[in-house]
């Protein structure tokens, strides 16, 4: 059974802050040989379609209580403008319990903020969109001596990225899943970050 990365999608999301998480995903096929160890899929509150901040409309494949915590991967948090908003407490709620099991939770922009107001990151080396972001805007943050200055940072199974950390933080992801060997995720991020095609050649040369 493929293990599973669950995509938390939620109203006005951010959808291009997990674009790299999700085209990496999708090369296990390739360089795998079709033999693809992780699925990702997407889970709401409601069956409903949500509608992201740049105009995609994205069906969820499965409610929160059909989440399969035998085969759970990761549970991926992206940014959105509607955090706060109270359907999204049992999410939030469910990847604090993760994290206490060892289970990775990976969140970028302002669901590092959803996570700074339930204390989360004050005991967790982590990133956001900035030390001050955090400070302003969350009033249970206090976490000040364990932020780091970077876009993208993993601490145990916590990995957090600021809005321009999705490259990054995508990185940190497969590595912490060891989706691929080492030298195919540097090959893979070198490419992505400088678009130099040697980087593209050494990726396809390195197909298991």
């Amino acid at each position: 059974m493929k293990k599973i990365i669950y995509l938390y999608i939620l109203e006005a999301m951010a959808e291009w802050e997990v674009s790299y998480i999700l085209q990496a995903i999708s090369m296990e096929s390739m360089l795998k040989k079709q033999n693809r160890e992780f699925v990702i899929k997407t889970v709401s509150t409601t069956k409903n379609p949500i509608k992201t901040i740049g105009g995609l409309t994205i069906t969820p494949d499965c409610l929160l209580d059909e989440i399969d915590e035998n085969n759970i991967a990761a549970l991926l948090l992206p940014g959105a403008e509607t955090w706060k908003n109270e359907e999204n407490n049992h999410i939030l709620q469910k990847a604090l319990s993760y994290i206490d099991k060892g289970i990775l939770v990976a969140a970028i922009c302002g669901a590092t903020l959803a996570l700074a107001d339930l204390k989360a990151l004050n005991k967790f080396k982590h990133t956001s969109n900035s030390l001050d972001y955090l400070t302003l805007f969350s009033k249970q943050y206090n976490g000040k001596e364990l932020y780091v200055d970077s876009p993208a940072f993993a601490d145990c199974n916590l990995i957090t990225a600021s809005s321009a950390g999705g490259l990054l933080w995508a990185k940190h992801i497969i590595q912490y899943l060891n989706v691929f060997p080492c030298e195919t995720i540097e090959s893979w991020y070198n490419y992505y970050s400088t678009g130099d095609p040697k980087y593209y050649t050494e990726l396809i040369s390195q197909s298991i």
